[in-house]
């Protein structure tokens, strides 16, 4: 996609959320640009709040955004310059200085107090920018490193992109500068990892780099290198890049785990010289390196995109000691497995090399979670099913599912003008789910806010393990029923934002998101306690593809009464955010004693009615997967079944009766499987051996 379709793509995004959510074009920039960081693998995570103001001796404060990254402890704060010109606009370097600088006296500002100590310059509490700043002067003995961005949909010159910003300390903590401009939000878009690239010097602390060894690998799919890495090196390495140099899942798994390991910490400290003998050494991937020469040989100096799969622990165990224990690395060496791959296909290898890497590790399966066929269902459905006609329309529509990242405008990027309309007319932008959206909704409909208001991706991730357990028990029940039930809740969850934006109690661009999940939470806690065993209509949602009058008059009296737990002057935590992300907020929501409004009572619907849709429409995705495997069986073809038998054979993984089975498959076209039972089974057992490694035949 152009520079130049995609700023018109964003902008117009941009403007179409503004005005759904009644919010500023800024707001709705900055919640765009977050989502794009946290895709980009930049962020951790992202929580809007904006505040600007005055503080001590006349400095102009401004804030956007943060996000604490718990894997390296260093908290992102985010400044956003919006300019909202399709135009090709220019980031004036004053302009840039400016942001910083306001951003960096928010900080100070939050540190000395001055913002929360009820005098002249403090915050009110109502306001977001509060809870930022308490919780900024009580995170300062514990961030290691502040990393600070400028986002815009402007552009910066060649001269300043190639400029570095120098890193400064504030407060002692070291500080780095991070410019996104509508240039690198474009670069990362068009990547095939979704990345903007992140080139690690690998000199850092021994000026040479890395002595390796050419460990084969195969033509036209990977380079593979042992490589000896000091611990100071990887120590300052990670540092300095953070834990975006983690594999995703690793990240995540390193975050869940908490303290770092202490037999690795008691090795660095007592015995360095035995680390490489104690410790089973890190693997990574990579997508370019670069050579030099040291004194001993050639060396790996830079390796772009480098991704640590295995050994986080290791990694990060590493920096605390050099950090926090001034420890002295120099007799500290790590061995490194380094897998060099081709940049199109790196995004569809890492995952499956960290899943064997972690093999022996408890990282669990449900975190490799990207491409599992939950996903690929849901992206069928969406395809497929139709939804209702409304307003008078002629023509109806889908819910758009993107299953991968930037799939909306991919599909219509080489479409002509008129295909594009009659796209767009089908599969209007307002009807698009992603993957954290979907998270989004489940978790809140199961009455887990507090798990929601922890942030897109640990969100997902408890999401993933819960479908993950549910898929392996019986895939057979999301159907296309589950399908519309899910965008009955979409629409639940976008009526509720924006009848939350329009009320006069509700601060603008304050705890929106936490409001509407602890508000629907509560909804179904609600109707499961005072229903009386009935459930909610949400096929009449479906068919009307709009909430009802007795449901909207619910959401208000309920939304109203969660706002006044939000921002309670007795909440557990200044920063209404970090309150919104603890199991007492939702107990203190549980408790609220909100009846059932009794319109909304009367149109609740009996269980038996929704068990009689949900069993119909099980049997009928049995019967669909039943075709399908049928249709997979035979694509696959005989001659590859055969290949799949011989493999299973040679290592001893089938039973005769299997071995019976494949052979039979073996034999298409000139001879099928007589029954549903044994189509089902040779797509079980060709299940089975691609986890033990058969996918290298495929």
């Amino acid at each position: 996609m152009e520079i130049d379709v995609f700023r018109t793509e964003l902008l117009e995004s941009v403007r179409a959320n503004a005005l759904a959510y009644n919010d500023s074009f800024h707001s709705s920039f900055v919640s765009n640009a977050g989502e794009r960081l946290v895709e980009a693998e930049e962020l951790s995570d992202f929580q809007s709040c904006h505040f600007e103001g005055i503080g001590s001796n006349g400095r102009k404060l401004l804030v956007d955004g943060y996000a604490f990254d718990e894997a390296d402890n260093s908290l992102a704060l985010v400044v956003a310059n919006f300019l909202g010109d399709e135009e090709n606009s220019r980031l004036d370097p004053i302009d840039i200085k400016r942001h910083f600088g306001m951003l960096k006296a928010f900080i100070e500002e939050s540190a000395k107090g001055v913002l929360t100590s009820g005098g002249k310059y403090s915050i009110e509490e109502s306001e977001p920018g509060f809870g930022l700043a308490s919780d900024l002067k009580s995170w300062m003995g514990k961030v290691d490193r502040f990393r600070l961005y400028l986002i815009s949909d402007g552009e910066l010159s060649e001269i300043m992109r190639s400029r570095d910003f120098p890193e400064e300390e504030i407060n002692g903590v070291p500080t780095e500068f991070r410019i996104w401009d509508i240039i690198r939000f474009h670069r990362a878009y068009e990547s095939a990892t979704g990345r903007d690239n992140l080139v690690v010097d690998l000199t850092m602390g021994n000026g040479a780099g890395l002595q390796f060894l050419r460990a084969g690998g195969t033509p036209d799919e990977y380079d593979a290198y042992l490589c000896m890495i000091p611990g100071e090196t990887l120590a300052k390495v990670y540092d300095r890049y953070g834990s975006r140099m983690l594999e995703g899942n690793i990240r995540s798994f390193l975050s869940l785990k908490g303290d770092v390991n202490k037999q690795i910490r008691n090795t660095i400290l007592n015995k360095p010289t035995m680390f490489f003998a104690y410790n089973n050494g890190i693997s990574a991937t990579a997508e370019a390196v670069e050579f030099g020469m040291g004194p001993n040989g050639p060396t790996i100096v830079s390796a772009t995109n480098l991704q640590i799969v295995n050994g986080g622990q290791t990694t990060a165990s590493l920096a605390l000691a050099l950090r926090k224990d001034s420890a002295d690395l120099s007799a500290v060496h790590v061995q490194m497995k380094l897998s060099v791959l081709p940049p199109e296909s790196a995004a569809e290898m890492i995952p499956h090399i960290a899943r064997y890497a972690n093999s022996q590790n408890k990282v669990n399966e449900a975190d490799f979670f990207s491409n599992h066929a939950y996903h690929v269902r849901l992206e069928e459905f969406s395809r497929r099913i139709w939804a209702p006609a409304i307003g008078g329309s002629q023509h109806q529509t889908h819910w758009f599912y993107e299953r991968t990242r930037g799939q909306y405008l991919n599909e219509q990027s080489k479409l002509s003008r008129a295909e594009k309309n009659r796209f767009q007319l089908q599969s209007p932008r307002k009807q698009l789910l992603t993957k954290t959206d979907i998270a989004k909704l489940e978790n809140t409909w199961r009455c887990m806010p507090q798990v929601v208001s922890l942030g897109s991706q640990k969100n997902f991730r408890e999401f993933a393990k819960w479908i993950s357990q549910r898929w392996e028990q019986n895939n057979a029940v999301f159907h296309e029923h589950y399908f519309r039930q899910l965008v009955a809740l979409a629409i639940l969850f976008r009526f509720t934002e924006r009848f939350v934006t329009e009320q006069p109690w509700y601060q603008a661009g304050g705890y929106r998101a936490n409001l509407v999940t602890y508000s629907l939470a509560k909804l179904k806690r609600i109707i499961d306690t005072q229903g009386d065993g009935m459930v909610l209509d949400l096929a009449k949602v479906w068919d009307s593809q709009s909430v009802p009058q007795e449901l909207a008059r619910q959401i208000a009296v309920i939304s109203k009464e969660v706002a006044g737990v939000l921002t309670s002057s007795e909440r557990l935590k200044e920063n209404v955010t970090e309150w919104a992300k603890m199991q007492a907020c939702w107990a203190r929501v549980e408790q609220l004693d909100i009846p059932l409004v009794n319109e909304l009572r009367e149109r609740l619907v009996n269980p038996e009615v929704e068990a009689s849709a949900q069993s119909q429409a099980k049997r009928q995705q049995i019967q669909d997967q039943g075709i399908n495997v049928q249709m997979a069986v035979v694509a696959l073809g005989g001659a590859k079944w055969a290949k799949i038998c011989q493999w299973g054979k040679s290592r001893k993984l089938l039973s005769p009766k299997e071995s019976s089975l494949l052979s039979l498959a073996a034999s298409i076209p000139n001879k099928f499987p007589s029954t549903d039972k044994q189509y089902a089974k040779i797509w079980e057992i060709r299940n089975r051996l691609m986890k033990e490694g058969c996918e290298e035949l495929l």
